[in-house]
Order: C-alpha cells, then structure tokens, then sequence
C-alpha cells in the first residue's frame, strides 16, 4: 500500500510544508467540499490470477469443465470469470489458501482470535476442500499466537512422590509468610512435616532469617527429637537454594528433592497443611492476630491429634504407638491398663506397615480422580518447545498483563521424569530453567520442514537436578 501511494504522488511535483492548527481551517474531510473528496477503494493485486488456476486445478478442474458462463453444475456456478460455490468463492490450490489464512487470522483487521474464529470467517466467504485441516494447520503454527498467548493446561498425570519406609526419614518443609509481626519480631513459620506419619512440627522464625539460621532452627527443634532425616522435599526457597545449605546437607548424607520451580503441587502434602495451620491460627488468635505466635504450640498439638485423612490414624499414634490425652481423657476416664495398648505396641512394625499401605492406596484414590481431568503430555530432550512465564518468574514491577505469555522456541536439556523438564533459556532470563509440564507447549513451527536440534549442551534424559 505504501509503495502504491508512492508511485502516485511522484506523478506530481510538490513541496511539504507544515500548515499550523490555526490557519489549517477545513482539516476534517466532513467540510471539505464535494470536489475534494477522493474515492478510496480496495483490491487485491493478483486475484485475477485465480481464473487461470481453475481449468488445472486438482480440486475444481473438472467441476470448471462442467460450468460454463451462467451455467450451474450442482451448487456451483461461474461469475465473472471465478467459481463460486452458491455464494462462496473458490480458492484453487494455491498460496493463495495460505494468504486469506494468515490474513483473517492476524491482519490488519484481525486480532489473533484463535483457530474456531478464523475458520468461521473464512467458511462464510471461501470455499475449498479441506479448508478445516488448513486453516487449523496454520493457525497453531502462528508464532505470535504461539507466543503471547497462553493460560493453564490440564497437562501432567498426577505423580506422587515415593511412599517413606518409616517414621521422621522423609519430611517436607515450607514456609507460611506475610504474618503480623510479634513481641519476638517474628512474621513467619517453618513448617516441617514427616511424610510417612504427617505429623508437623510449627516453628516460628523471621522471614528475614538466612540459610544458617534456619539450620540452626531445624537441628534445635526437629534433629534433636527425631534425628537426621535421609531427604528433604521443598520449594525453590533462597534459604534451600544458598550454597550453605547445600553443603551443610552433603556432609550430613541428607539429599535435598526440590519441587519444580513455580509449580507449589510438587510439595502438595506441605501446602495442604499450610492451609489447615492458617485456619486453625484465624480460628485461635480471632481478633487478635499479632498473638499468633503463643497459640502456635496448641495449633500443634490439635493438628497431630486429629486423624489424617491418607493414613487413617492420628500422627501421634504412629509416632508414639498411642494418641495423647485430651482434657475429656483426665476428667471422665479412670486410669487403667489398656489391653489395646500393650497389643497395639507389640504390633507396632505391622501397624508401619499397615500405615504404608494406606498411604499408598490413599495416593492411587487420589492419582485416580486428579488424572480423570489431566491429560498425559511427554517430551524428548531435543525437542523444541515453548514454556510459559508465570507472574512468579518476574521481578517485582517488571510483569506486564501484555507481555508475551511464552517465551522459546527453546530446547529440552533434561527430562527429570514426565512431568519435570529442564530447558536452555536464551540469556538474560533470569529464572529457574526447570520447568514443570503443565507449563511447557510443543513449538508448531510456520512451515513443514523437518527441524533438527544440535547443541553441545543437551543432556541425557537420566541427568540429575543440580
């Protein structure tokens, strides 16, 4: 278009000079008298190539044999020199097919909106074979699409992590943040959980505390009681992730599992108690939040004396062979030697087994009813793919709502398990390079050739995390 008005003004010999607001008094076109007004128009250099398409064309050559000027053969019939089914213009196999695609998909006067739209839009005007396939073809393979759009996927089966053998030797830790601010100074509560017998111990602490500390912590409130644990399942918390840690934990023969980064349901069992520990505090504390911290120790004691919905029993009773006394247990019950608790002891290594066949059957229920609305998605390390950047991934203030939604195409490096990728992020992205499957799309790419991935950095798809 640009070139067009080029050509037509250089027929003209004119000078440009700027006419200011005031002295410029007939600028809007609606006062401009009638002689001045230019017809505009618009039409498509090349469409009459069309007509020379059809006699040879694999899919109207013959229907085009059959028709002749005003003559209809079934629903089709020709008009000024084009076919036309009813009212539909015929597109014959051509890179024309491609260019009505691409342009009632993304052109000037189109927005991007997706692969139902666009065909519903060209079904009312043109006509061809296969015009479904096609337009689906291409519409998944638009880059800007691709790119800046994209939300949740029901991607991933459900993996639950393995089943612990015993007591207090596989826990998983997290923190509650962004607590009123006690006497002690402290906003915020390690949450530690064995995820064999659920029990949780609650520890308060500062959201300001470094990695030392936090050790510190752990050692005083859970090893002194239950000793060294043999893993520790997280989140991508800079307190887990310091270079302290880290070797604090490989001296101590303790392997750190962190969950995919951004992606909270890796640690599900610690989010879930998370939750029901800022229920019973708001219950507790009322109208007094900044107490939190002295009923934190009831909230304790309640939630390892109820009874857990994968194991069955109360966490008290896996871990000292009976459930503690309650205030009902003193007043109404008189002190007596219980049967059922001298069996329930002797019994204990059946009743750890018992426990782990609970968990493991509560871990199928759930795995049963999540992947009833997940699909399976796997890929390749090589594969080309897109991967998504949740809001979490940003620096505070630099998130736009209009920001590219994916960024890529980028190569898998690593395949952890189906649902834990790492990928080679261009440079200057600075964010964790694993990513989860629900955040990762297969890259389509704009044409049919075959791509080929060559990169001295791709791993295997046994590599480990780091």
């Amino acid at each position: 278009m640009h070139v067009r008005w080029l050509l037509f003004l250089q027929r003209f010999s004119f000078t440009i000079q700027h006419k200011p607001g005031v002295d410029n008094k007939a600028a809007d076109a609606l006062s401009r008298k009638s002689i001045l007004l230019t017809k505009l128009q618009t039409d498509l250099a090349g469409l009459e190539h069309l007509k020379e398409l059809y006699a040879e064309d694999d899919d109207f050559s013959k229907i085009w044999k059959q028709c002749g000027d005003n003559v209809q053969f079934e629903d089709y019939s020709i008009s000024h020199g084009f076919l036309f089914k009813q009212n539909l213009l015929c597109i014959p196999k051509s890179s024309w097919r491609q260019f009505l695609i691409r342009e009632v998909h993304g052109g000037g006067l189109a927005a991007h909106l997706g692969r139902d739209n666009t065909l519903r839009q060209l079904q009312e005007r043109f006509f061809w074979p296969r015009i479904r396939r096609d337009t689906f073809r291409i519409v998944d393979s638009c880059p800007v699409c691709q790119i800046y759009k994209g939300g949740a996927q029901n991607t991933g089966l459900y993996m639950p992590l393995p089943v612990p053998d015993s007591i207090w030797e596989d826990l998983s830790m997290d923190f509650v943040l962004g607590l009123p601010r006690t006497r002690k100074g402290n906003d915020s509560i390690m949450v530690i959980v064995d995820r064999f017998s659920k029990m949780g111990h609650f520890i308060s602490c500062k959201k300001t505390s470094n990695a030392l500390h936090i050790a510190n912590l752990f050692f005083t409130e859970v090893v002194r009681l239950h000793g060294l644990p043999r893993s520790i399942t997280s989140d991508r918390d800079v307190k887990f992730l310091s270079h302290f840690w880290h070797e604090l934990w490989k001296r101590l023969g303790t392997e750190l599992r962190f969950s995919s980064a951004y992606h909270p349901q890796s640690d599900g069992q610690t989010e879930v108690v998370n939750r029901t520990l800022g229920n019973m505090l708001r219950c507790l504390v009322q109208e007094h939040p900044k107490q939190w911290e002295e009923v934190l120790s009831k909230a304790e004691f309640a939630y390892n004396a109820m009874p857990n919905r994968s194991t069955g029993k109360a966490p008290f009773s896996i871990v000292y062979t009976k459930a503690p006394n309650i205030a009902v247990d003193i007043i109404v019950l008189p002190k007596c030697k219980s049967s059922a608790a001298a069996s329930f002891s002797e019994d204990y290594s059946n009743m750890l087994s018992d426990v782990k066949q609970q968990i493991i059957k509560s871990n199928n229920r759930y795995k049963q009813a999540v992947d009833a609305r997940r699909r399976k998605k796997v890929f390749e390390v090589g594969d080309l793919v897109l991967v998504r950047l949740r809001r979490e991934r940003f620096a505070p203030g630099e998130y736009s709502k209009l920001a590219r939604r994916k960024i890529g195409p980028v190569p898998i490096t690593a395949k952890f398990n189906d649902n834990a990728y790492r990928v080679d992020l261009p440079p200057g992205c600075n964010t964790s390079a694993t990513f989860n499957v629900s955040d990762i799309w297969p890259y389509h790419s704009t044409d049919d050739a075959p791509i080929t991935l060559s990169s001295s950095e791709s791993s295997s798809s046994e590599a480990g995390e780091d």
